[in-house]
């Protein structure tokens, strides 16, 4: 059998690409680990940017984290191991809704991830500008609704910060911090100097480090803000209009972000 057919990324690879986020949400994180290894594959086997592609690359870090994860729940490392799988799948499901939504009607997709599925496909984004803007739309929009979804089936656990589920939470941000680090080390390189070797202002600088570092214990709060309010779908919806404004606001800053090559 040949090779797939490369073509521009916001055609018909769309479609397919909601088909294998699942037409419901995942049951386990070895189908969220699989269902992610499906898209990261064919966004790169059919996009004319490879693994470049904005998908591919955003796709491709996020299955690692959630590689770990599942390693993480498999040895019995977390206190709380119902609470991380149910958060896991609720947060993986935030992704596949919103390719699901891009591919029925790109208007009715988060403005955050539209941000990144309309420019996946553009040459002169890197790969890593790409991995950024996937991790702020995830973290500074999803998460906390994520948390809130979990809390339907699981409910919380308390405000200590002892408690289980916080702990377990915190815990999975050394996952994140082993595979952010490389991120930063290249953020650092494409961020240190302008095309006329000078310093970038202080502004993109702050960009860059606000969306890389770690903004989840503003989820947890947000999240346990919006269930203390009742979690009503008014109030749900408040939110999110809310998360997805201000994460919109940043990755289009990272979009905008000139390059030093």
């Amino acid at each position: 059998m040949g090779e797939i057919a490369r073509e521009p990324a916001t055609t018909g690879s769309t479609q397919r690409l909601a088909e294998l986020a699942g037409d419901s949400p995942p049951t386990s994180i070895p189908e969220v680990v699989k269902r992610l290894a499906e898209i990261r594959d064919y966004a790169a086997s059919t996009s004319l940017l490879g693994e470049n592609d904005g998908i591919a690359a955003f796709s491709k870090l996020y299955h690692i984290i959630t590689s770990r994860v599942g390693d993480m729940v498999e040895s019995g490392e977390f206190s709380s191991s119902p609470f991380l799988v149910q958060l896991d799948i609720e947060f993986a499901e935030r992704y596949f809704q919103a390719l699901r939504r891009y591919a029925a009607d790109i208007h009715t997709a988060p403005g955050v991830w539209r941000v990144l599925f309309d420019n996946r496909s553009d040459p002169k984004v890197p790969p890593v500008n790409f991995a950024v803007l996937g991790v702020n739309a995830h973290i500074n929009f999803d998460l906390a609704h994520a948390l809130v979804a979990t809390w339907r089936h699981i409910g919380p656990d308390g405000d200590v910060a002892e408690r289980e589920q916080f702990h377990d939470y915190r815990l999975v941000n050394e996952v994140f911090e082993t595979e952010m680090d490389g991120l930063r080390e290249e953020l650092d390189s494409l961020f240190s100097l302008g095309p006329d070797g000078a310093p970038w202002d202080v502004g993109a600088n702050w960009l860059a480090d606000l969306v890389v570092t770690f903004t989840r214990d503003l989820a947890w709060d947000e999240a346990k803000r919006v269930w203390k309010a009742g979690a009503s779908p008014e109030v749900c919806k408040a939110s999110e209009r809310r998360l997805d404004a201000m994460a919109t606001f940043l990755s289009e800053g990272v979009l905008r972000l000139p390059l030093p090559f």
